[in-house]
């Protein structure tokens, strides 16, 4: 699938579940053509969306299942991701699996890749550099979450060299996609004058501005579906 199908796909099946959250049916009939023309994206997000997004009876979820086995199988770096994600895969076999994904270029376990080695909450070491590392690589590619915590990273002097205007620039652009943490990191800093950076009140009110229309967004998401999971498999 192209980026522009793929959202397309993801904007019409948003739509019915608006309608009817278990309509499973009505996704089946939208995705599976792909799937029959061996199209493995369509397949592993076909499989995403029924298994995490809809109640469907055992036998359809046994085959989503499948579809998600086979789809990680053939290489398909989120379908791997997802599987550690959700449960399909635990402890070191879990941590080996996100690896390959993120090294095959899953944002999403990109991201966790930094997380974990951030933190060292997994199996594996805790390493900054490693982490600076993979949140990095996630951020080039847009993820929001990446930008924000490499960002951050930077101004803290962990990982790398300390380094205002680079921690600045990915933080801004987090706050640009509408990163609520990130928002609220900027109005920190600039009406405080953390690490640095010169204080200004004006700055700071516009960051405080955009944090509540974040927040305002947040919320409304709660109250419908948004498949923003596997938007970031772009």
């Amino acid at each position: 699938m192209t980026a522009a199908q793929k959202e397309r796909f993801l904007t019409q099946t948003e739509r019915l579940l608006a309608k009817d959250r278990d309509n499973w049916r009505a996704v089946q009939r939208l995705w599976q053509p792909l799937v029959e023309q061996g199209d493995l994206d369509a397949k592993a997000c076909f499989a995403f969306l029924i298994l995490w997004y809809m109640s469907a009876p055992d036998c359809v979820n046994d085959r989503m299942r499948k579809y998600l086995r086979e789809a990680a199988q053939a290489g398909h770096a989120d379908a791997m991701y997802w599987m550690t994600r959700r449960g399909h895969r635990e402890g070191s076999e879990a941590d080996e699996l996100l690896m390959r994904a993120a090294e095959l270029g899953s944002r999403g376990a990109q991201r966790d890749l930094g997380a974990l080695y951030a933190t060292g909450d997994w199996a594996g070491p805790k390493d900054s550099v490693r982490a600076v590392y993979w949140y990095r690589l996630a951020a080039e590619r847009g993820h929001d979450d990446a930008q924000y915590n490499v960002g951050f990273m930077y101004l803290l002097g962990e990982g790398a060299e300390g380094d205002l205007n680079e921690g600045l620039l990915w933080i801004h652009r987090a706050a640009m996609q509408g990163n609520w943490n990130a928002r609220h990191l900027l109005a920190d800093l600039y009406r405080n004058g953390y690490y640095g950076i010169p204080e200004s009140i004006e700055e700071a009110k516009r960051w405080e501005y955009l944090q509540s229309v974040a927040e305002l967004k947040r919320r409304k998401k709660r109250k419908r579906t948004r498949l923003d999971e596997l938007r970031e498999s772009y």
